[in-house]
């Protein structure tokens, strides 16, 4: 006769195998396309599920196809980090086949509150009305930094109506950089006392080479940045972020610069000429589609959507599929 103890200890690496079948009925992955953001910018998170129950999963209103993806993120201190408030993550329409491999990709700095510096640590979650139990996927880490000023500048916001009655207000356009690994980025953060506008990547620094920046007559911003020694990339933006002139040019017979006229206030790129992707410089997106590109405000696909260098946009949940890249990398 066994014993109850002896039958216990048989009975324990079964009873682990069975836990291991069930917990692998949904494989999960979490990634993020970098481990240093800059403060304020959109945080991307990408989940990888994997559909093993067999059966195909699909997320709904119902009771029987309610389920969720959510993350628990906590900050140096171990603390929670909070929602943001009235912020859902909306999987209702999400369906995995069985064996099906999904990739979505989360704006998770719009559903939690990232804004604070430091270091923090992630995890994501998928529940299922119809899966056995909760399944939670590897951690993560990742850092949220002020950067380094490296221009600043106060701009008013012009009357446009030439009436002079509401009073000047002031924004201020900064330009940061950020060490990620063995490279230094550039970022654009466009800000009042009240209210962040903007926090766009710009460039990278490329050796000695360094950047020009100039505001024109109407507070828009005008940036050369170096992508190479003879190659710029002519950037501009509004008060508000948002990109208004995305070009790049070479140095021919003169060089590439910004010229602001005195009397005027305009800003004018003089010199060089304009550089032709795939000849005079290489495009390290070509082929692949952002966030940005792929959603408009109500999560639609956009059609023939320019890649500008702008905050993301994007709302809800996104399948970016096999070829794309997170935003920003």
């Amino acid at each position: 006769m066994i014993s109850h103890t002896l039958l216990k200890l048989l009975l324990t690496p079964a009873a682990l195998v069975c836990a291991a079948a069930t917990f692998a009925q949904v494989a999960m992955d979490l990634s993020l396309n970098r481990t240093v953001y800059m403060q304020y910018e959109p945080i991307y998170a990408a989940v990888t599920l994997r559909n093993d129950s067999g059966r195909a999963l699909a997320f709904g209103h119902d009771p029987k196809l309610q389920g969720f993806v959510l993350f628990e993120i906590r900050d140096s201190k171990n603390n929670l980090v909070p929602k943001r408030p009235g912020a859902e993550i909306n999987t209702t329409g999400l369906l995995l086949r069985a064996g099906e491999i999904k990739r979505l990709v989360i704006p998770v700095s719009k559903y939690y509150n990232l804004d604070p510096l430091g270091t923090y640590r992630m995890f994501a979650y998928v529940s299922h009305a119809q899966l056995p139990a909760e399944y939670q996927s590897k951690e993560t880490r990742f850092q949220v930094s002020p950067g380094v000023e490296v221009w600043s500048k106060s701009v008013g916001i012009p009357d446009l109506t030439g009436k002079g009655e509401e009073k000047s207000v002031e924004r201020t356009y900064s330009i940061r950089s950020m060490t990620e690994g063995p490279d230094r980025f550039f970022y654009l953060v466009v800000e009042d006392n009240d209210k962040v506008y903007g926090v766009i990547r710009i460039g990278k620094r490329i050796g000695q080479e360094q950047f020009r920046a100039e505001v024109d007559m109407l507070s828009r911003i005008h940036l050369l940045m170096p992508v190479s020694p003879k190659v710029f990339h002519y950037l501009a933006f509004a008060l508000d972020g948002t990109c208004i002139a995305n070009q790049h040019w070479k140095t021919t017979g003169t060089i590439p610069t910004l010229v602001r006229d005195p009397a005027n206030g305009m800003v004018t790129l003089a010199g060089g000429a304009v550089a032709r992707v795939g000849i005079d410089f290489q495009d390290p997106n070509a082929g692949k589609l952002t966030a940005t590109q792929l959603l408009n405000e109500n999560g639609d696909p956009l059609e023939n959507a320019a890649p500008l260098p702008q905050p993301p946009r994007s709302s809800g949940l996104l399948d970016l599929g096999k070829e794309v890249v997170n935003p920003n990398r």
